[in-house]
C-alpha cells in the first residue's frame, strides 16, 4: 500500500517537455520542445558554481525537483523541465528505494545547458 505524501510539500508548478524532431519548410530537420505534462512539485536549489571555459566565465546551478510518481508517464533524461521562465536539463531521475511514491529529478541550469534549447 502506498504511503501518503503531504500535499503542501509540492507547492510549485512545473512542466515536463520532450524534444520532437520536425521538418522545416525546406525539409531540413529541426528540433522543438513539446509540453508533456504539468505537475505540482517541490523545487530545491542544491548547489551553484562558476567556472572558466576558455576566456568565458560560466555558471551552473544544481536543482532537485521532487514530484509524485507518475505510473502512466516515463520521465527520462531526454526531457527537460520548464519552471516559470527557467529551463532545466534533467540529468538524473531517482525513484527513492524503488517505492514508486516520489521521483527526484536532478537538474542543471546555467550557461553550459543553453546548447540544448
Amino acid at each position: 500500500m502506498a504511503r501518503m505524501v503531504r500535499a503542501g510539500k509540492f507547492d510549485k508548478v512545473i512542466t515536463l517537455q520532450e524534444k520532437i524532431r520536425q521538418l522545416n519548410e525546406y525539409g531540413a530537420p529541426k528540433d522543438k520542445w513539446r509540453d508533456v505534462r504539468t505537475l505540482r512539485a517541490s523545487v530545491e536549489p542544491i548547489q551553484g558554481r562558476e567556472y572558466f571555459s576558455g576566456p568565458f566565465l560560466m555558471g551552473e546551478n544544481i536543482i532537485r525537483i521532487r514530484v509524485r510518481h507518475q505510473p502512466d508517464l516515463v520521465i527520462d533524461r531526454k526531457m527537460r523541465v520548464k519552471y516559470g521562465k527557467r529551463l532545466l536539463e534533467i540529468y538524473s531521475v531517482i525513484d527513492g528505494k524503488e517505492k514508486h511514491e516520489e521521483l527526484q529529478l536532478m537538474c542543471k541550469e546555467g550557461d553550459a545547458t543553453k546548447w540544448r534549447e
